[in-house]
């Protein structure tokens, strides 16, 4: 079993056991503006993203099915030692909704082999660094000023050692982004 799915299978054994949670944790972001108190993440809604998003290691099923647009264009690349996210494809039909099992973008790390992998997915939702943060699985959403959007990363597909909800993934790599036929 993978190291994600161990740790959801982990979190639902304890919601199980503990009924609901109101349990604080702190979270550190990789972004200004960390660190914050968050809510246990809500397991249900987590297996219930990772559910949705199961058909979607097929990139070209992820475009049938609205995720078919590059935003931002381009393999997105960390700071120095902080990893990278990958290719991100938007679902426009998404935007402005908080739908725990509709992520706004689908997350892919290029392969060798001139491949996609699903490695995880980002809500955003459009709004002023003003307005309260939205909020999913317990995580509060943290604000984007290049793209002017409440945005959260969750890393369902690809093991994040930065954590479950950090914005870049050391585990990612754009290395074979020129090995991508797009």
């Amino acid at each position: 079993m993978r190291g994600t799915a161990r740790a959801l299978a982990a979190i639902v054994l304890l919601a199980g056991c503990a009924g609901e949670t109101t349990t604080e944790a702190t979270v550190v972001e990789q972004h200004p503006g960390a660190p914050q108190a968050a809510r246990a993440p809500d397991a249900a809604a987590l297996l219930a993203l990772r559910t949705a998003t199961a058909g979607f290691h097929s990139l070209d099923r992820a475009k049938a099915a609205g995720w078919d647009t590059q935003f931002p264009a381009g393999c997105f690349k960390g700071p120095p030692g902080a990893g990278d996210m990958g290719f991100h494809y938007i679902n426009g039909s998404t935007v402005g909704t908080l739908d725990p099992s509709m992520p706004q973008l689908l997350i892919y790390e290029p392969q060798a082999n001139g491949g996609m992998r699903l490695v995880g997915v980002e809500f955003i939702y459009p709004g002023l660094p003003t307005d309260p943060a939205p909020e999913l699985f317990g995580q509060h959403f943290h604000y984007n000023y290049t793209f002017s959007v409440w945005a959260l990363h969750v890393w369902l597909w690809r093991d994040n050692p930065s954590g479950l909800y950090a914005d870049w993934n050391p585990a990612v790599s754009c290395q074979y982004e020129n090995d991508v036929t797009l």
